[in-house]
């Protein structure tokens, strides 16, 4: 993410699918809950949802029965390999029952796909507002279909344009900016787009959007394991205040480009946010998010917020393992920093349950960082283009960052804004970077301190930062 969003966070906060879930859920004392639910294309939503041939056919269905409690914990959810269901699950309420809730998928085929773009497939419902303007009323449900859970609020915040099956995202501030083909303006409180184009928009073959919100937000206790998780303007996966959270075998695609405050874009593939303990983020295939494939970030809270948050402190049991990062701004991110107040120093809370504790970030495969479409239109693509990321190393750094591949960056390596030694371990990983390329990226401010070697000079670098001593440099 851009550093300049970082105190605003806290509160904004075609491969065979797995047939059958590897673990099966903790047995539940709560029988009203501990049942398997089905869902299906060809579903129906007034069926029971408890067998293959009784499923459910809509994400807006199984929301319900999140409401109503029926589904909870000790539940799991499984959805039909090959098939497609729009919307998002970012308002899962607190559950009853025990146990685990899974989510999952059944059947043969490629992984089942939970897909949060809205589809913009009537020519009729634009209006033409100038020279090669044309607008949509996104608040009214008719305009559109595909997701329609977008929460109130976010619901007209467009991250980006799919123009059959590619990317566009250069989305500006104003209707004045609009200059060229598939350039966006989006109005929040209008519920608004506008798109640049001479023709309708929607006469080209696949027209579809992204609004701000996440696809999946998981509660504690809960598995994510063997879904296609597609098109959101903000988060892929997202834990928050939560623990015994698997994020297992998933493919993360498209993700991002929405605002987050003002005009700053945002949009991670997995976030993680602070105050999480017991998360596992395992054999997944994160690409194209605007900022990072992974993230473990969060300021403290230790007292009162307009929000009324929990008390935060850091991350416990956190491990990245063995997932496949590609094409997105960043692949990992760290940031940690204290309490922030405004007018007011920022406060620590330096505990046994400070910052990281015995987490990881090990056995990943990270490739072609920059590559994507998010770095050619961030307004900060010195801090992209890179594998790792830090902008705050304020907390405790249990954190160990070993055993991965990263292989082709745009910018180089790493960008780490701190100076300061600590307990961060990066080591025994393969780093491969073009003859003549920046192992480091400059810090912003130019008294800081700055690696300006090359990946030839790595050796020297290593001696400088204590990282990657051990690691294997691979120039070409």
């Amino acid at each position: 993410m851009e550093i300049s969003r970082r105190s605003v966070l806290a509160g904004a906060l075609a491969l065979p699918a797995v047939s059958l879930l590897s673990g099966a859920p903790v047995a539940s004392a709560d029988t009203s809950t501990n049942l398997t639910f089905y869902l299906s294309e060809k579903g129906n939503d007034n069926a029971a949802g408890t067998s293959q041939r009784q499923a459910w056919r809509s994400l807006e269905r199984l929301q319900k029965a999140f409401q109503d409690g029926q589904v909870g914990y000790g539940s799991t959810v499984l959805f039909r390999s090959g098939h497609r269901f729009y919307g998002e699950l970012s308002s899962i309420p607190e559950l009853n029952g025990r146990g685990r809730l899974t989510l999952g998928a059944y059947g043969r085929g490629r992984r089942p796909q939970i897909m949060g773009y809205k589809v913009l497939n009537k020519p009729e419902m634009w209006s033409k507002v100038g020279k090669n303007l044309w607008r949509i009323n996104l608040g009214d449900p008719d305009t559109h279909v595909g997701n329609k859970m977008a929460q109130e609020g976010r619901n007209a915040d467009v991250g980006f344009l799919r123009v059959d099956g590619v990317i566009q995202g250069h989305k500006k501030t104003s209707v004045e900016e609009l200059s060229e083909e598939w350039h966006f303006h989006s109005d929040e409180e209008q519920k608004t787009l506008t798109v640049y184009r001479e023709d309708n928009p929607s006469k080209v073959r696949d027209l579809r959007i992204t609004v701000d919100g996440r696809l999946v937000q998981l509660r504690s206790s809960m598995t994510v394991e063997g879904l296609d998780l597609i098109g959101c303007g903000g988060h892929g996966v997202q834990v928050v205040d939560a623990d015994s959270v698997q994020v297992l075998d998933n493919r993360v695609r498209d993700i991002g480009g929405s605002y987050v405050y003002g005009t700053t874009r945002y949009g991670n593939g997995v976030e993680i946010w602070i105050n999480t303990k017991d998360v596992l983020v395992k054999g997944n295939i994160i690409y194209e998010a605007y900022d990072v494939g992974v993230t473990l970030q969060g300021g403290q809270i230790l007292g009162p917020t307009e929000w009324n948050e929990p008390w935060r402190t850091g991350w416990k049991n956190v491990h990245i393992r063995n997932n496949r990062i590609t094409r997105n701004s960043q692949s990992f991110e760290i940031w940690a920093r204290g309490f922030e107040q405004k007018d007011k120093e920022t406060t620590y809370d330096h505990g046994p349950a400070s910052g990281y504790r015995n987490c990881s970030f090990t056995g990943n495969v990270c490739t072609d960082a920059g590559t994507g479409w998010g770095q050619a239109v961030r307004s900060n693509p010195e801090e992209g283009g890179v594998h790792f990321l830090s902008y705050n190393e304020d907390l405790h750094m249990d954190l160990k960052v070993t055993g991965n591949k990263f292989l082709g960056a745009l910018n180089a390596y790493m960008y780490r804004q701190p100076e300061q030694e600590n307990d961060l371990v990066i080591d025994e990983n393969v780093i491969r970077l073009k003859p003549g390329q920046r192992i480091q990226a400059d810090r912003p401010e130019e008294w800081m301190k700055q690696q300006r070697q090359t990946i030839e000079e790595h050796e020297e670098w290593s001696r400088d930062t204590g990282f990657d001593r051990n690691s294997e440099f691979v120039i070409g």
